[in-house]
């Protein structure tokens, strides 16, 4: 167990004074003397936790870098200022790598601000017990995602539970794993129980709550199994995969808002993304909104390849009306693994969701990928030399501003994962083959062992959560990294945990 001390760098953010709250809060918060006195001011206040999360440090961008970029699914492009996601990719970071230390950062913004709306909005007097437990639960959430993304990245980590009001309160001890653990369970307990089912784009609720449950038992169960590092303290893996079970049912079956979305490719479409039933937990970020990136989106472009505007088909598999995917030159940053994209099984209608084919304007076929396009002298041909994901598009974006948006929970996120605690039961068939039926697959052979059923989720899991930031931590959790990740040489050590950002031990000094 790491037993240094550490001065976190968040102690310009984790004090609740004016002059922090002036510098950083969009809404015009002040100071906690002043400002929290009504059902508004909390509201500014929960809105201001959810914030970091729409960051490029955070959502937008480094989630990719550390959860996809690293592993067989995709290859990065950077260069100059930005040759932090080519360490990313090659597994040569160091713990002063700006990925490290930028999402480690805004992770720990985001729970500073819940610290403070916990702290706070009880004080309250005039907000309704239905809005106070609400705004409660959802900061109990934030503060409960924030620390499963920081043990899940960089193992033992230090743990802020309280607004720091005193400069002497700023150092705190690294924390065990399992100590967060236990924080994140008793924090996502308290906000299933406090928050309602209240589906709304950007904002959890009590399915968002017991969906991170059941994400989080399911890591502790599959993490024990398997013998990955650091969970040795896990009693018994048979358990957790009873509680992921428990909570992955409330999910799957004990509500009505929430449910696998028939229309594979129109989940991902922006216009959808507040009305489909898929998505239980994802940021808003709408292109209308001025300011900077992180009120909108230019995740397209990161995906899309090198070319000012590119038409794709608006059906998969085949020629249908085109749309552009961004209306803007886009960078081609987060690139496809083509061993990965040719590893789709045969119909898989998933892999459609990776564009192989360009058209014009007026839907004539423009060009098709192929490796060997790179060495082309044609400007389009030479951009599409691997096929990109259209999971983040937006045709009616505003030149480089979208309403693409992370998929940080979806239903079958979550299903599959009920699968793999449910085990190969009829139950567990069920909610897998659910999965494939809608990716054109047939059910899966009946008759697995328990061990080659779980084994058979995780490889589903593998296609249909691809580029939406689970990878990484998903090979963690299977104690799979080195074995899966044959693309890149991975340093072993760390393949279970980043380090810790060099400027955290540095002021430690």
């Amino acid at each position: 167990m790491r037993n240094k001390i550490v001065i976190l760098i968040l102690g310009i953010v984790l004090f609740s004074s004016c002059e922090s709250w002036v510098e950083e809060n969009p809404y015009g918060v002040y100071s906690n003397d002043n400002f929290f006195e009504s059902a508004d001011d909390a509201l500014s206040a929960l809105l201001y936790a959810y914030d970091p999360l729409n960051y490029i440090e955070y959502g937008s961008r480094f989630i990719f870098d550390i959860a996809d970029a690293t592993t067989d699914q995709m290859i990065t492009y950077g260069k100059g200022e930005q040759a932090y996601r080519i360490e990313m990719f090659n597994w040569t970071f160091t713990s002063s790598n700006t990925v490290i230390s930028g999402f480690f950062k805004y992770c720990y913004l985001s729970i500073a601000r819940s610290n403070s709306v916990l702290e706070n909005i009880p004080k309250i007097e005039s907000i309704q017990n239905g809005v106070r437990d609400q705004y409660m639960g959802e900061a109990y959430f934030l503060r409960a995602f924030n620390y499963f993304y920081l043990v899940r990245t960089y193992g033992e980590v230090p743990v802020r539970t309280k607004v720091v009001a005193d400069i002497n309160d700023v150092k705190v001890d690294f924390s065990s794993i399992e100590e967060v653990y236990a924080l994140i369970i008793e924090d996502l307990e308290k906000a299933a129980d406090l928050m309602s089912v209240r589906k709304q784009q950007g904002r959890a609720d009590r399915v968002a709550a017991q969906a991170l449950l059941t994400k989080v038992y399911a890591t502790l169960a599959s993490s024990k199994m398997t013998g990955a590092e650091g969970y040795d303290w896990v009693a018994d893996y048979e358990t957790m995969y009873a509680e992921a079970k428990k909570y992955g049912q409330l999910v799957v079956e004990g509500q009505g808002d929430y449910r696998l979305d028939p229309d594979l490719l129109g989940l991902y479409e922006v216009d959808n993304h507040e009305t489909s039933p898929e998505h239980i937990f994802m940021l808003s970020q709408k292109r209308f909104l001025s300011g900077e990136e992180g009120n909108f989106s230019q995740m397209p472009q990161m995906f899309v390849i090198s070319l000012p505007k590119v038409y794709v088909s608006s059906e998969l598999d085949m020629v249908g009306n085109v749309y552009p995917m961004v209306n803007n030159q886009s960078w081609a940053v987060f690139r496809t693994d083509s061993t990965f994209y040719k590893s789709y099984a045969e119909n898989d209608k998933r892999q459609d969701l990776f564009v192989s084919k360009i058209y014009d304007a007026n839907g004539s076929l423009l060009a098709e990928y192929h490796p060997s396009n790179i060495d082309s002298e044609d400007q389009i041909l030479s951009a599409f030399y691997y096929p990109f994901c259209r999971k983040y598009s937006d045709p009616e974006s505003d030149g480089t501003k979208t309403s693409a948006n992370p998929y940080f929970i979806r239903f079958a996120d979550v299903a599959l994962l009920y699968a793999e605690a449910c085990g190969n039961t009829e139950e567990g068939y069920h909610w897998v083959n659910q999965v494939r039926s809608r990716a054109g697959l047939d059910e899966l052979d009946t008759g697995l062992s328990l061990d080659d059923f779980r084994k058979a989720v995780w490889n589903e899991r593998k296609y249909e959560l691809a580029f939406e930031g689970h990878r990484l931590y998903d090979l963690r959790r299977t104690n799979r990294v080195v074995e899966e990740i044959t693309n890149k040489t991975v340093d072993a050590n760390y393949a279970n945990f980043f380090p810790i950002p060099q400027r955290e031990t540095d002021l430690n000094q």
